[in-house]
């Protein structure tokens, strides 16, 4: 079988779930289906980290300025004829050959439930797209029963639509061997950002509204009047809307204390969840909250909301917390603390 893949979203230089998401799945599909010929479709050259290429694999490079899903990948589609096309996002092209078949993957329906924390252009987009993939997508992956409840309750589809948890790479994301291994990255990470120093709390992610930065941030100034060592680390690069997060880590009772250092490299992502006190996730709402695994494959503390897909994808492994209280915030943070303790 020929199988289009759409890797486009590894040639941006987001570092955030939906790309990682692309490129494990990418590199381990193709080689746990070996005997398929596999076309990597993407909008502009990858980085060395993406390598893809090899045997009955083949990266298709077709350069486009916008709308590339939409306006230029067809083109391939028909050219090349792959007889299955996977789509890692919530987006299928309009026009595409007639036999060929889709997947695609739903990751949230945020735009549904919080409208108002996305510009306009990005607002209409995901409801045109997502509702379209709704009606016809051959197959639709959810990442979670949670999302498979949502895409029914807005699209009224429950055929073909797939529960498909997500996995951690325990390559990467895995307890320390050893002290001294734990030690040595930790040289690494003060050399890499010398603000930081333990014991801090830690959130690893995007930075937007729904991710509720603000409250923990109002959670983790209660805290740090009684503690005057602790930190709050603030992990992540892509977002949107995030001026009001920004604006309140500059003006926290503990500014100084609160520190923002943007997307972490990947060698060093595991030792920063390796030292921290407890990881947390406060989301108003979450596809799926691919950071909470990684946390826990490391060893570390997991605070999370009692909302949407996190109960489900803790599976009674964290700490879960009303997201709209500030004060449940902080009192989750500091039980997860007593309790490593």
């Amino acid at each position: 079988m020929k199988i289009g893949f759409d890797v486009s979203d590894l040639a941006t230089d987001r570092a955030d779930g939906t790309t990682r998401y692309t490129f494990e799945l990418a590199k381990r599909m193709s080689s746990l289906s070996a005997d398929n010929e596999w076309l990597f479709f993407s909008s502009d050259s990858l980085s060395k980290k993406y390598s893809l290429e090899g045997d009955k694999r083949r990266l298709v490079v077709s350069k486009w300025p916008k709308y590339w899903t939409q306006l230029r990948l067809p083109w391939d589609l028909f050219r090349l004829k792959p007889e299955t096309l996977f789509m890692p996002i919530q987006q299928i092209p309009y026009v595409r050959p007639s036999k060929m078949k889709t997947v695609a993957v739903i990751h949230d329906l945020a735009v549904h439930k919080y409208p108002e924390q996305f510009n306009f252009k990005d607002w209409m987009l995901l409801h045109v797209f997502s509702a379209y993939v709704a009606r016809r997508a051959d197959k639709i992956i959810a990442v979670s029963q949670a999302t498979a409840d949502d895409i029914e309750r807005y699209y009224g589809r429950t055929e073909g639509v797939s529960v498909v948890h997500h996995g951690v790479d325990h390559n990467q994301f895995k307890q320390p061997k050893d002290e001294q291994e734990k030690d040595a990255v930790w040289d690494k990470i003060t050399s890499t950002y010398p603000i930081i120093s333990k014991p801090y709390v830690l959130y690893v992610g995007q930075i937007q509204p729904r991710k509720n930065l603000v409250r923990l941030i109002e959670a983790f100034d209660q805290i740090a009047d009684k503690d005057n060592e602790l930190q709050l680390v603030i992990a992540g690069g892509h977002g949107w809307l995030k001026k009001e997060t920004v604006a309140k880590a500059g003006n926290a009772k503990h500014k100084d204390r609160v520190h923002m250092i943007g997307a972490v490299p990947d060698e060093l992502l595991a030792g920063l969840y390796w030292n921290a006190d407890v990881f947390v996730l406060p989301s108003l709402y979450e596809g799926f909250g691919m950071p909470i695994l990684e946390a826990m494959a490391c060893g570390c503390p997991v605070v999370t909301s009692d909302v949407s897909c996190m109960p489900e994808v803790a599976g009674g492994a964290a700490i879960l917390i009303n997201p709209s209280d500030v004060k449940a915030i902080a009192g989750g943070i500091r039980t997860a603390r007593q309790n490593k303790e």
